[in-house]
C-alpha cells in the first residue's frame, strides 16, 4: 500500500494481534513511525521495515568487510536511484496525499545504507530538491555530514535514469557495489596494491525472499525486532529523511 497508508494499516494488524513486516519507508515520517513501533512493543508484537536492500548477502558482506577494517575508516559512501516515470499527478509517485517524491520512494535506500555504513546519524544534512508542479520533490540531492568528518553524497529521483551504485570510501580501499546498489548480487573490494576482490551471490527467490527469512526467524526464536532492520535504525532513517524534507521545503498533507 501506499506510504501514507502504512501507519494506519500496521496498527490495524498489530491491534489484531498479526506480526507486520511493513514495506519501505515504514511510514511519512518519524512520529509515525514511532506510533507504530510503540503498539508492536505494547502487544509484543513482531514489527519490521522491509528495507530490501540491508537484507541482500551482498550488503551484509560489505558491512562485514567494513567491520573487519578491510578499507580502513570509512570516509565517504556515494549512492543513487533515479528512475524516469510519466509524469501523472494522481500516481502514488506524484501524489502527496499517497507521500510522493523521489526521497521517501527510493532516496530511502541510499539513507539506510549510510545509516548502516556509518553506525550513527549526521550531524549535518545538506539537501536541494526539484519540487514538481504536484508539490513532491522529483529529484533531490543530499549531503549528509557524520561526527569525525565522513559524508555520505546521495542522490534520488523520479523523473530521470541514473546509474543505481553505491561506492564506499575508505582509508585503505574501497567497496563498489554495481548495479544496482539496493538489490545487489555481487560487491567488489578494490585496494591499493592488490588484485580486485568480487563477492557474487546467486540471487535466491525474488529478492524480497530475504527479509521475509529474517522476519519469520524473529518469529519463530520469540524476537519482537530484526537485527538489520532494527526499531531503533527504522527511526533513525526516517528522523533524517524528516530533516531532509525540511530543507527541500515537501510537507505532505497529512502532517
Amino acid at each position: 500500500t501506499p506510504h501514507a497508508l502504512h501507519r494506519e494499516h500496521t496498527l490495524m494488524m498489530l491491534e489484531a494481534g498479526r506480526p507486520v513486516l511493513c514495506e519501505k519507508p515504514a511510514a511519512i515520517n518519524a512520529k509515525q513511525v514511532e506510533d507504530m513501533i510503540a503498539v508492536a512493543r505494547r502487544k509484543n508484537i513482531v514489527f519490521m521495515e522491509a528495507m530490501w536492500n540491508m537484507f541482500f548477502p551482498a550488503t551484509q558482506k560489505a558491512l562485514e568487510l567494513i567491520k573487519g577494517g578491510a578499507i580502513g575508516d570509512v570516509r565517504m559512501l556515494e549512492a543513487d536511484f533515479g528512475f524516469a516515470a510519466g509524469f501523472d499527478p494522481k500516481a502514488r509517485l506524484f501524489n502527496p496525499e499517497m507521500g510522493g517524491g523521489s526521497l521517501l520512494d527510493v532516496g530511502c535506500y541510499g539513507v539506510a545504507l549510510a545509516q548502516a555504513v556509518f553506525g550513527q546519524t549526521p550531524e549535518r544534512v545538506t539537501a536541494m530538491g526539484d519540487i514538481g508542479q504536484s508539490a513532491v520533490d522529483e529529484q533531490a540531492a543530499m549531503i549528509l555530514g557524520y561526527k569525525g568528518g565522513a559524508l555520505a553524497v546521495l542522490h534520488s529521483a523520479i523523473r530521470t535514469n541514473t546509474k543505481h551504485e553505491a561506492w564506499i570510501y575508505g582509508t585503505q580501499g574501497m567497496i563498489h557495489i554495481p548495479c544496482h546498489f539496493w538489490s545487489p548480487d555481487r560487491i567488489i573490494l578494490k585496494r591499493e596494491g592488490q588484485p580486485d576482490e568480487e563477492f557474487k551471490y546467486e540471487r535466491f527467490g525474488n529478492g524480497y525472499t530475504y527479509e521475509a527469512i529474517e522476519v519469520q526467524k524473529c518469529i519463530y526464536a520469540g524476537k519482537k525486532e530484526n537485527e538489520i532492520a532494527s526499531h531503533a535504525k527504522s527511526i533513525a532513517v526516517m528522523r533524517t529523511m524528516d530533516r531532509i524534507r525540511a530543507v527541500m521545503g515537501v510537507k505532505y498533507p497529512m502532517e
